[in-house]
């Protein structure tokens, strides 16, 4: 008889946590497209940059804890590679993501610092894609 175990395999968790970060990532692209909006007067009265900010930050705050439990799992030696890249990903989404953040002023958005941020964001994710297309490659 073999003993069986209730635990999650590192792959059923890797999977639980792309289905998270695709949750964050649609998130944060709305928050990106509400911030556009404001800044064209394309909004309803109450909203704001500053309630944004807020609302933005909470979501945040929430994505660092995310980030660092992937970065806490325990990953296989087949998957030791994959989980550095994604968590060198993750980070670089996170830092990304900050940098869009602290670019939303109150009244007006610093759009080179934004940009910025978001061109770091779109870099960590294709690295994330690079990690996930070479997962099964057996040098990797």
């Amino acid at each position: 008889m073999y003993a069986t175990s209730n635990a999650p395999s590192y792959v059923e968790v890797i999977n639980q946590n792309l289905e998270r970060l695709l949750v964050f990532e649609t998130v944060f692209k709305e928050y990106v497209h509400t911030c556009k909006n404001i800044e064209k007067g394309n909004c309803y009265a109450s909203e704001s940059l500053d309630r944004l900010r807020v609302y933005f930050t909470k979501n945040v705050i929430k994505f660092c804890s995310f980030v660092d439990s992937v970065d806490a799992e325990a990953a296989p030696c087949n998957y030791a590679a994959f989980h550095r890249v994604l968590v060198s990903g993750l980070r670089g989404i996170r830092s990304g993501v900050l940098d869009t953040l602290q670019a939303i002023g109150p009244d007006q958005i610093d759009h080179e610092r934004f940009d910025a941020g978001l061109a770091e964001q779109q870099a960590a994710r294709a690295q994330i894609d690079s990690a996930f297309s070479k997962i099964l490659d057996p040098i990797f």
